[in-house]
């Protein structure tokens, strides 16, 4: 069907999947259920696909600014459980929508399947990029930096900022985590949660523009 949409599209590649033992891939796929069945609660809009098992596609219309978020909090939900993955936002239009997110076509695809190729081959986790050449200019710059937290968050860090994407007080989150505040402050620190967030800003207050 012929649209042109502006949308943000997802594409993800769990890193060294084909290592996994049944027990670790099965634990795996629970917990991409889990994720995107909350995750499509809270945005309505969104379309994901799983496919060869360890990859994902996803689109966002309405919620395009949540792109960078979902992202996030998927590779830190994934980290604090010692998964990794590959993933890339392409932020343009949809000018072909069929029946599978795949299948479907136009720049915000050709600005997400390319870059998340270029992960693989770069060893990177994390990369953004659109239908211009200043957009893409500016988020690669924000992707090597986000990248650089990602690749060093523990899985203890992970989790804080799984939950602070949610925008879970420190406090609360100190209770679910079952330790102090200062502690959560700490992990959050050393995860470069200001950067992070700032970075966040930026991408949501862009987006609708783009």
């Amino acid at each position: 069907m012929a649209v042109n949409h502006l949308a943000a599209v997802i594409s993800g590649d769990i890193v060294g999947s084909s290592q996994l033992k049944p027990a670790a891939r099965k634990k795996l796929q629970q917990l991409f259920d889990n994720f995107f069945t909350n995750a499509a609660v809270q945005w309505p809009d969104m379309q994901a696909q799983q496919y060869r098992g360890d990859s994902l596609q996803a689109i966002l219309t309405v919620n395009r600014l949540a792109a960078l978020r979902i992202v996030l909090m998927f590779q830190s939900y994934l980290l604090k459980e010692k998964y990794k993955i590959r993933m890339a936002i392409g932020v343009g239009t949809i000018n072909f929508k069929s029946g599978q997110v795949i299948t479907s076509d136009g720049s915000a695809f050709q600005a997400s399947g390319p870059y998340l190729d270029a992960l693989a081959k770069s060893g990177d986790l994390i990369s953004i990029a659109g239908n211009n050449d200043e957009f893409t200019s500016e988020w690669q710059v924000h992707s090597a930096s986000l990248n650089y937290f990602i690749e060093h968050w523990s899985p203890q860090q992970a989790e804080a900022i799984y939950l602070q994407l949610q925008d879970h007080t420190q406090a609360a989150i100190a209770t679910m985590l079952n330790i102090k505040q200062p502690s959560v402050h700490q992990r959050l620190q050393g995860a470069g949660w200001p950067v992070v967030n700032k970075i966040l800003t930026r991408f949501e207050s862009v987006i609708p523009m783009v």
